[in-house]
């Protein structure tokens, strides 16, 4: 009468495990409620014994809180909770055989249960939880006299109705909530992924990869790429440390970022080099950018090193003048760059 959705015991951050216990609280404290509103429907069709109401109340209303407290004090809290949810398969078979085997709450505690199973490990968790209600279905049959009355009538209908509406839907729900945060975590490992982890701009592989498919699409034919070289980047790490030509990488990629629209890709070239594409953007707001980039470069301080300058040189190109190959695009901005370097540094050239 619970369902847990937990993923294969491991050692996890506390954190996460107490999320998976907290989500695994509501849902067998929802499922417990709800199942024993359908088998005291049964057991009051029946005239049972007051011990089996006293069992009932105890499972399912005391159980889960008794559970919660336990797992918040457990050392491995995820795979207690698997551990309790096969005690709960087990009663789930004792249910059964107590109600005489009412037809449809029966088949609505075999399915529930067969969801969970798998939802926790498959059908290895299927067969061994089955297994157990099955074993536990028997004792509490003969325990029972054998009784078995099949017979499902508009009451048990009714009380059933709750679990089979209710649960299916909280858990479709949970399921949903889960699926958007897998989806969410997949895309900021895809985007970490992709990113070089120092500039915070897309890594060579991924930038040269979107600029392909820009130009495969044929979407940026108006566009200008840069090739942005620090300007004597060996000599800053040789005077001052890697440390500050780190965070030289790390300020002059935040500069680009900051300079850039929507749209646009910048990306880490090399150790010191970026590369940008402007999309729709003709020579002139190109070179505005670029200025903006080398300006804002040349104003830039490092703590570590406060009499510290750096400088750009920029070299740029237009895709109308590429011949649609990112290669031949990159070559004639990298000449640019090149004569940009020969003309004395610190400053921006168009491709001839």
């Amino acid at each position: 009468m619970s369902i847990d959705v937990l993923p294969t015991p491991q050692i996890m951050p506390p954190e996460v495990a107490g999320r998976i216990v907290a989500r695994s609280h509501w849902l067998r404290t929802l499922g417990l409620a709800l199942g024993s509103v359908m088998v005291g429907t049964v057991f009051y069709r029946h005239a049972v014994p007051i011990q089996m109401w006293v069992l009932l109340v105890l499972h399912g209303l005391a159980w889960p809180q008794v559970a919660w407290l336990i797992l918040r004090r457990s050392n491995r809290p995820v795979a207690d909770d698997r551990r309790f949810f096969l005690g709960d398969a087990a009663m789930g078979g004792a249910w059964i055989a107590l109600m005489q085997f009412n037809l449809l709450p029966t088949v609505l505690l075999v399915t529930m249960y067969a969801i969970t199973l798998v939802a926790i490990g498959g059908f290895r968790y299927l067969a061994h939880g089955f297994a157990l209600l099955a074993i536990a279905c028997g004792v509490a049959s003969v325990a029972n006299g054998l009784s078995f009355a099949p017979d499902t009538g508009m009451p048990e209908l009714l009380a059933s109705l709750p679990l089979l509406v209710v649960f299916p839907v909280s858990l479709g729900l949970i399921t949903h909530k889960l699926a958007h945060q897998v989806r969410a975590q997949n895309r900021q490992l895809l985007r970490l992924g992709s990113l070089d982890a120092l500039s915070g701009l897309l890594n060579r592989k991924h930038w040269e990869d979107a600029v392909n498919a820009i130009l495969a699409r044929h979407c940026c034919d108006n566009a200008v790429m840069l090739l942005i070289d620090i300007d004597r980047f060996k000599h800053i790490n040789d005077q001052f440390g890697h440390t500050v030509g780190d965070e030289v990488i790390r300020q002059v990629g935040a500069i680009i970022r900051g300079s850039l629209r929507e749209g646009d890709l910048a990306g880490r070239y090399g150790g010191d080099e970026f590369g940008v594409v402007l999309c729709n953007a003709n020579l002139p707001a190109a070179a505005a950018v670029a200025e903006r980039i080398r300006s804002g470069v040349a104003e830039l301080t490092v703590e570590k090193a406060p009499q510290l300058r750096c400088t750009l040189s920029i070299g740029l190109a237009h895709s109308a003048d590429a011949t649609g190959n990112t290669r031949d695009w990159i070559e004639q901005a990298d000449a640019a760059l090149y004569r940009a370097k020969l003309a004395g540094r610190n400053r921006l050239v168009v491709a001839a």
